[in-house]
């Protein structure tokens, strides 16, 4: 029973990394940029998957949930999903790309999505 749960887990970990290195490049980021936000050095985001229930883990799921929310309200077009996170914004006072790299910032870069969204 141990060993499932072990892979299970192990699935869990490299789904979310997938997901979360997915997430990033459509939305412009290197893996570098997606390190300084969850707080992992780029090396090891090629080589160690993110566990789900880390604070890493947590981090990117904030990460994928800004990744969804601007999929959905751009309709998918990767290059405005860019232009987006690249280009200042009046409404999260400053460049989301920029502001993504601390906990303040992904959170008010994901909470002004969420209230974006609810007005869709």
């Amino acid at each position: 029973m141990s060993a499932i749960k072990g892979s299970v887990n192990e699935q869990s970990d490299e789904v979310l990394t997938k997901a979360l290195l997915n997430a990033a490049k459509e939305m412009g980021l290197s893996q570098k940029q997606v390190g300084e936000v969850i707080g992992k050095g780029q090396s090891s985001l090629s080589r160690l998957p993110v566990t789900p229930d880390s604070k890493a883990g947590e981090l990117a799921l904030i990460l994928i949930r800004i990744y969804r929310s601007l999929f959905v309200q751009i309709g998918g077009d990767r290059e405005q999903i860019r232009h987006w996170m690249a280009t200042p914004n009046r409404h999260t006072h400053g460049t989301p790309s920029e502001q993504i790299k601390n906990i303040t910032g992904l959170m008010r870069v994901a909470n002004y999505l969420d209230a974006i969204r609810g007005k869709i």
